[in-house]
């Protein structure tokens, strides 16, 4: 019950050993010898088996025959080894196999034959044989043997269940418990058929047990088999037993809810379940099942609210034990109008079944889903047809729906064992729906695509022959659950819906083409401003860049012009220095006039006035103009005086061109300021010579 497997397997092996010990089995440590038990021998059921030593040892028939071996002992007949087909045998070095044959060849040697490939390890080994350990013919092991197949059951290990449930029913046929759970087990394997041979048996053993009856009766309900069903639990409410009453009535109820379609027996059969149920809450008012059979009933009558605070309320007493009442509520949110309700509930019943492993609804688990899945398709459908009735851009997410719809149908038809019709149909039904959701995008102002028209298309295309085939099998008298007349208009609606899907598909794809161009036409015109854009700035950064390099080159050539104007000054200052100019006679041309300078070294005088260091070194284009004058002091100190000029103020070209250069850039440079200024500065530089004289 606690799922500890292991443990409750260890302690069941020490149950074993207590009996054992007891001495309540006078053969217990024997084997047995005749064989009559080696039909336990399933590796998970080793607590009944052991390996037995036998004299027989064999040897490999040769490097090819894998599955064969020879006889190495002394045993010359086949009866005297004590080996038959089927028995387990187990080699050296823990090789086990199953022997499939033995013969004996015409030289008289003996050979087995075995089922799985065998490698010797060495050249000879030793043969071991499984046999029963005759535990199972202690009866006071044997409530101990059936608790170990219960548990191989519920940890989903049915082959060593079935295997320990056949061995206890052949030590003791008339174990009834037995009989009932291989019944149980090859229903829920889904072999109604076995599950019907060993419920006979167990009826045959004991007639009149009420669990026997009780699980025939189960066996009629899964059918719906329901006046069998019927009379089964009718004898069983005969009997009045406790328990068995009130899971009667509750069957009972079942019965006559699950026949409300019978004609003109609606109100009537209605009417007796729910009296059943409410027989058996007038006994037990703890009974959910009791109340779960009720809230259908008020559900069925539309008294929607009432039937889900019923609902409601087994969920929390049962603590959602009780499945169906998931199942009803999903159809109480369903008829409610509230979808994502409705599929939570669906999908926690589904999820519920599975970890029970136990089907509710349908004859196997598989179909039990499968019902479940139709369910959970038609809650998406209904959803979309709701969403559909905005017929504006709301109804977008309807498209999605109709999908899950048609995966969920699918997943439905894959899990259901035999061809459905009604699933087929639905299929269908859900794939018109969906293409004419695709095709009144286009009214409802909805963006679509031609894939998605095309995959309409395909879908109604795909629909049309299953529709056609289920009409021409209604013609021809088959049994098919949908009305002609419902056949034929649908049949119709997919023809006028593929007319009409054509037709949107050959709009949606020149609508797509024309799109396709325009946007190949906006790339275009997008890369070539880029390229414009991106040559207007490699052009103006190449602009940048030469304008840049011409005002370094003209600040260089500055540099230089100041440079080379420097060390002219040191130069001429060390000329002087070094040999001084001699002093002139008077009267000649040249002299100074009396009183006008005190001190020859007033001559070369070589600091500058501030305003024509500033100007020196002021790297405007000025300088250039300035320079060309040659209105500056040292400049004119550096020229050779003129005959027979008083003023002093002509400048020879020739030592101009050595201070200042003869770029023509920097003269083409001077606007008409700069000339202005030139003339201010020449004015200046006259009064000041003339002051110096």
């Amino acid at each position: 019950e606690t799922k500890q497997y292991v443990e409750a397997l260890e302690m069941y092996g020490k149950a074993l050993k207590a009996v054992e010990a007891e001495g309540n089995s006078d053969g217990a440590d024997k084997s047995d010898e005749s064989g009559d038990g080696t039909s336990v021998r399933h590796k998970d059921n080793s607590l009944f088996w052991k390996w037995v030593n036998t004299d027989v040892r064999v040897k490999a028939s040769g490097v090819e025959e894998k599955t064969k071996l020879t006889i190495a002992s002394s045993q010359t007949d086949v009866d005297s080894l004590g080996l038959k087909s089927g028995d387990d045998i187990l080699l050296e070095r823990g090789v086990e196999t199953t022997i499939a044959s033995i013969s004996k060849g015409d030289d008289g040697v003996i050979h087995l034959v075995v089922k799985d490939n065998v490698e010797l390890k060495t050249p000879e080994s030793k043969v071991s044989v499984k046999h029963s350990n005759r535990r199972l013919q202690n009866p006071s092991s044997i409530s101990i043997a059936f608790n170990l197949a219960r548990l191989h059951e519920s940890s989903g290990r049915i082959v060593p269940a079935i295997e320990l449930h056949k061995a206890i029913l052949k030590q003791h046929p008339s174990y009834v418990n037995s009989y009932l759970r291989l019944a149980c087990i090859a229903r829920d394997c889904g072999s109604l058929k076995d599950c019907s041979e060993w419920l006979k048996n167990a009826v045959a053993v004991a007639p009149g047990n009420p669990e026997v009856l009780t699980l025939v009766g189960n066996l009629h309900l899964s059918l719906c088999d329901w006046a069998p069903a019927q009379n089964v639990f009718d004898q069983l409410l005969q009997q009045k037993v406790p328990k068995v009453e009130a899971y009667s009535m509750l069957s009972l109820g079942n019965i006559y809810f699950n026949n409300l379609n019978t004609p003109k027996k609606y109100s009537k059969h209605l009417q007796h379940a729910a009296d059943f149920y409410r027989r058996i809450l007038a006994k037990d008012r703890a009974n959910a099942y009791a109340a779960n059979g009720l809230g259908t009933v008020l559900a069925e009558k539309g008294e929607l609210f009432k039937a889900k605070e019923i609902f409601n309320r087994v969920r929390e007493v049962s603590g959602d034990s009780i499945s169906d009442s998931l199942l009803n509520l999903g159809h109480i949110y369903l008829a409610q109008k509230k979808h994502p309700e409705a599929l939570q509930m669906y999908q926690s019943y589904m999820k519920r079944s599975r970890n029970s492993g136990a089907q509710t609804t349908s004859k196997s688990q598989e179909d039990d889903e499968a019902e479940v899945m139709l369910y959970i398709a038609f809650a998406y459908f209904d959803w979309a047809r709701q969403t559909e009735l905005f017929n504006n851009a709301k109804a977008a997410p309807a498209d999605e729906r109709y999908h899950k719809c048609i995966e969920f149908i699918e997943m439905a038809m894959k899990k259901s064992k035999r061809e459905n019709v009604v699933l087929r149909y639905n299929w269908c039904l859900t794939k018109l729906q969906a293409a004419n959701c695709v095709l009144q995008k286009v009214n409802r102002n909805i963006r679509r695509t031609a894939q998605e028209v095309k995959d309409a298309l395909d879908g109604l295309e795909e629909s049309l022959p299953i529709l056609q085939t289920m009409l021409q099998w209604k013609e021809e008298g088959r049994k098919v659950a949908i009305s002609k007349g419902m056949l034929t208009g649908v049949v119709n609606q997919c023809k006028h819906n593929i007319d009409s899907a054509k037709s949107h598909l050959k709009e949606e794809l020149k609508k797509e083409q024309d799109a396709e161009t325009l946007r190949n036409y906006q790339r275009i015109e997008a890369e070539a401003n880029e390229k414009s854009k991106a040559l207007a700035a490699s052009l103006q950064k190449e602009k940048e860049a030469q304008e840049r390099e011409e005002s370094e080159t003209r600040a260089r050539r500055k540099m230089q012009r100041v440079n080379h104007l420097v060390d002219g000054w040191k130069e001429e200052a060390t000329l002087i220095a070094k040999d001084p100019a001699p002093k002139k006679k008077k009267g000649f041309k040249g002299d100074a006039p009396p009183g006008g300078v005190d001190d020859e070294a007033g001559i070369f005088e070589t600091d500058l006035p501030e305003d024509d260091a500033a100007a020196l070194f002021d790297d405007s284009d000025d300088d250039d103009s300035d320079a060309d004058t040659g209105t500056g002091k040292h400049a004119k100190k550096a020229e050779p005086a003129a005959d027979g000029d008083d003023d002093g103020e002509p400048v020879q070209k020739g030592t101009e061109k050595d201070l200042f250069g003869d770029s023509s850039s920097d003269e083409e440079e001077l606007d008409m300021s700069s000339n202005k200024k030139r003339t201010n500065d020449d004015s200046d530089g006259q009064a000041s010579k003339k002051r110096k004289t």
